[in-house]
Order: C-alpha cells, then sequence, then structure tokens
C-alpha cells in the first residue's frame, strides 16, 4: 500500500458505490465489496486498497469468513473498529448459511441466535 489513490481520485465509475448502484452486488469484485464493508480508508490506503490487503492476508473471501479478530488485526490498516465491523458480517453471513442449510433439509430454522434466546431477546 506504497502508492495510494484515494476513493475521491478514482473515476466516478469505478467507485464501489456507484458500481453498486450500477450493476448490483453480484457483479462487483470481491474487493469491491469487502470495500464496501470497510467504508473509508486511511491517510496511506483507500478504501479497496485495504479490501485488498485484507483478502489478500487472509486468503480470499474463504479466509475472512473463517478469520478471527485477532487474525484481522494482523492486517496493517485493520484497526479494533473495523475488525469488529468485518467479524460481524461474517458471522451475519455464516447464519444465514446455516439457517439455509436448515431450510434447504425441511427443518424450521431458529428465528433466534442461541445467545439471544437465552437471554430472552428477540431479532432486532
Amino acid at each position: 500500500m506504497d502508492s495510494h489513490t484515494s476513493i475521491a481520485e478514482m473515476p466516478e465509475e469505478d467507485r464501489p458505490r456507484e458500481r453498486l448502484a450500477r450493476f448490483g452486488m453480484r457483479r462487483l469484485r470481491d474487493a469491491e465489496v469487502m470495500a464496501l464493508v470497510v467504508g473509508s480508508g486511511s491517510r496511506t490506503a483507500s478504501s479497496v486498497e485495504l479490501a485488498h490487503a485484507v483478502l489478500k492476508k487472509l486468503g480470499g473471501p474463504a479466509g475472512l469468513r473463517e478469520a478471527s479478530v485477532e487474525e484481522l488485526l494482523a492486517v496493517p490498516g485493520v484497526g479494533g473498529a473495523l475488525a469488529a465491523r468485518i467479524a460481524g458480517a461474517m458471522e451475519l453471513a455464516r447464519r444465514a448459511a446455516a439457517r439455509e442449510r436448515i431450510s434447504a433439509a425441511g427443518a424450521k430454522p431458529p428465528s433466534l441466535g442461541c445467545a439471544d434466546e437465552a437471554a430472552g431477546r428477540g431479532p432486532d
């Protein structure tokens, strides 16, 4: 991440949010989808550059899905708030996939996570 191009310096048609609006989520590259989660970059890296670094360090989307907060924090430019945001997004994806597998098997998926159910909390 030595040379850095901010999102504002990118052609508008290449910016992740604009590409999302134009093409939809499924047409975005992995780093662009990740950049949407990252939000903003830093002084030394744009959100796309930081997203690319995270994906590269963790082995792509599959590695990212299984990464711990500690592994996320080991990526230069990822602090506690961003690591928590990424880990939260990955946990929601895991829960959605688990519910889809349960539904595909013909069972009724749980509506709450175990911790939520035990605490008497409903979905927000």
